[in-house]
């Protein structure tokens, strides 16, 4: 079955790909399959204790995730100053100012996410559900606005967040078999070989990019309407 929650956010949002350097941060539109299921985890742990991490890490793992965006978004494009660890060998300090790149993403409307989950779990889910406030980003706050309902099916206009997994030159998983309008965007998740270890930051055990944490190529409809030097503005197809 599927669990269908809907999010109205309540700041701007900011999400940096990836991808992106901390001089050139360019925002997602959307919080990545990797920040959802780690603030689900996240909300278990500080409500049930730590002891529960790595029977809750299993089954959230095994969640498919599907999201209906926002029907608009606008996108601010500004520098800002910002300190850096300084590379000179003799400097006065230890930062340096510099500019940097920023992007924060206004988002119009409201984030609906499903998911696919085991019986024995809607309960579970439903309490996570409710309990988390932010996603990707501290500061980026998300509203809950009711309690998750109950589908059969997931309902038309959702967009499923798994896609071609991309690693450097390295390609894995399916593609799709028709060709979908939108905007691509590469969003991390969890890989096949994370474990609640790896994802345990009290441990000295890494994640590894391509394995633990994979990158998936993900079509987002939005088609842009207008932009400029100082913002973007994008609408849902």
């Amino acid at each position: 079955m599927w669990l269908i929650a809907e999010y109205r956010p309540v700041t701007l949002f900011s999400f940096k790909s990836g991808m992106a350097t901390s001089s050139g941060a360019k925002t997602l539109f959307l919080p990545t399959p990797f920040a959802i299921r780690t603030a689900l985890l996240d909300v278990a742990i500080r409500s049930n204790g730590l002891a529960v991490g790595p029977v809750t890490f299993a089954w959230i793992k095994e969640l498919s995730i599907a999201v209906r965006p926002p029907e608009r978004v606008v996108v601010t494009n500004l520098f800002a100053k910002i300190l850096k660890p300084t590379r000179k060998k003799e400097a006065a300090g230890a930062m340096d100012r510099t500019l940097a790149f920023r992007e924060y993403a206004c988002l119009e409307g409201t984030v609906e996410l499903a998911f696919q989950v085991m019986e024995e779990r809607v309960k579970e889910l439903q309490s996570l559900l409710a309990q988390v406030n932010y996603f990707g980003k501290r500061g980026c706050f998300f509203q809950l606005l009711r309690p998750p309902e109950i589908t059969e099916a997931v309902p038309k206009g959702f967009v499923p967040m798994d896609g071609v997994n991309v690693h450097g030159t390295q390609v894995s998983g399916q593609c799709p078999r028709t060709f979908v309008a939108g905007l691509i965007q590469m969003m991390d998740d969890w890989g096949e070989s994370l474990t609640f270890a790896k994802a345990n930051i009290h441990t000295d055990e890494k994640i590894v990019l391509g394995k633990d944490r994979v990158r998936k190529s993900i079509v987002l409809p939005y088609r842009l309407v207008r932009s400029s030097k100082g913002f973007s503005y994008y609408e849902r197809i």
